[in-house]
């Protein structure tokens, strides 16, 4: 194995202290970042410690060598007992802000310290990042005491050192903290980017893209007029028996298989996958965005999703499907609260329905409206005159082929 992979497994054991199965991806970002910040707290506490040792400094050395041990013994009872890690950075914290003033008061008060309190500044941004706000505030509260008493109790006392402010050591503290505060930040935006990727993700899984931009910038209602658009329902012919041979897990693999391949041919061609119910299936073209060749292309996915599945064996099963057809003016929108979605009304979803419904096994029935649209582009043979349940008697027609396909095999 490399160096660096070497690194970045250790690197891995180290950020993994304190995880367990059910832990929330929020809180194991949150926990990466602060046993990290431990780990460096601790070669830097041992660094000074060794160094105010050889300086003579003995309880300076103390505090530092003891502040590391502090935190080594919190990681261990984190790894030990990756549930209690609230009350473990509570009592860390807590140390901290004992341990720096004391360091402080020992170098006789802010100045000649060359501001070690700023150290304690790392509670607060630890708790903020790891306990939240409501914790951060209240540390931050107890911050600005420890500054208060480090600040006024060197008035008061004989310091144990004394030793003059160092602008070198002013800048390593200012520097360290600075350096601390902003890998932190790094590694905080870096998680919540992340997670809003993620989340994003998800809504564009959900809806179509220009419904997304609209829910994150639009807070009203989201509701469409559409003069024209086309609709598309297919449905797995005999399902119900079918589905009753079959165990759960074949049940749902061969949906997702035949879904997944719809979905698939739907990206392709630009269109708007609307929803599944049970075995159907219905897209919708000319929606969010309105456009003029939603009926042809709702033609094209229609003869693909035939195609396909006349020329496909799923699980060992032949399937066929009913796919009806219709265009006409549509109202879209968002409904709901709670588990809301995108969805279609109108008297031109219904008839596309009923044209899905009342169709033949393994055929494309298309309604008269877009047989019109599409009629130069793609063979139809007329079906007649049907009665359609709530509709009355309707003109149906069956999609056969594209034109350009039948003009190459006469040739």
């Amino acid at each position: 194995m490399s160096t660096s992979g070497r690194v970045g497994r250790w690197r891995e054991r180290l950020l993994s202290i304190g995880s367990y199965p059910e832990e929330p991806d929020t809180q194991r970002g949150r926990r990466r970042i602060t046993v990290g910040m431990a780990a460096i707290f601790v070669v830097l506490n041992m660094s000074s410690g060794l160094t105010e040792l050889f300086s003579g400094h003995g309880w300076l050395a103390a505090a530092a060598l003891g502040t590391s041990a502090v935190i080594l013994t919190a990681l261990a009872s984190l790894r030990a007992r990756p549930r209690s890690f609230s009350r473990i950075l509570n009592a860390l914290f807590l140390f901290t802000l004992v341990v720096v003033p004391i360091e402080t008061i020992l170098l006789g008060g802010l100045q000649p310290s060359s501001a070690q309190i700023l150290w304690g500044n790392l509670v607060v941004l630890g708790a903020l990042i790891a306990l939240g706000l409501r914790a951060a505030m209240v540390w931050f509260a107890a911050f600005l005491v420890v500054v208060t008493v480090a600040a006024v109790v060197p008035v008061w006392v004989e310091p144990r050192y004394v030793v003059e402010g160092s602008t070198a050591l002013l800048a390593v503290n200012i520097g360290g903290v600075a350096v601390l505060t902003f890998a932190s930040l790094v590694y905080f935006v870096r998680q919540r980017d992340r997670l809003q990727q993620q989340s994003d993700d998800l809504l564009h899984n959900i809806f179509p893209d220009e419904i997304v931009r609209r829910l994150k910038t639009d807070n009203g209602m989201v509701a469409d007029q559409f003069d024209s658009a086309s609709v598309l329902f297919a449905d797995v012919v005999d399902f119900t028996p079918l589905s009753a041979g079959m165990t759960p897990s074949e049940l749902v693999g061969l949906l997702n298989d035949v879904f997944s391949t719809f979905d698939r041919l739907v990206a392709e061609l630009g269109l708007e996958k609307i929803k599944t119910v049970g075995d159907e299936y219905m897209v919708a073209a000319g929606v969010p965005v309105a456009r003029d060749d939603h009926a042809s292309l709702l033609a094209e996915l229609a003869l693909r999703m035939r195609d396909h599945v006349a020329a496909e064996s799923f699980d060992g099963h032949g399937i066929r499907l009913r796919i009806g057809i219709n265009s006409g003016p549509v109202v879209a929108g968002v409904i709901g609260t709670h588990k809301f979605a995108y969805d279609l009304w109108g008297d031109a979803v219904n008839t596309a329905s009923r044209m899905e419904s009342e169709g033949v096994p393994g055929s494309i029935q298309v309604s008269a409206a877009t047989y019109e649209l599409i009629r130069n582009a793609f063979v139809c043979e007329p079906r007649g005159v049907i009665a359609v349940k709530g509709k009355g008697e309707m003109e149906a027609y069956f999609l056969v082929a594209r034109r350009s396909d039948q003009d190459s095999d006469r040739t």
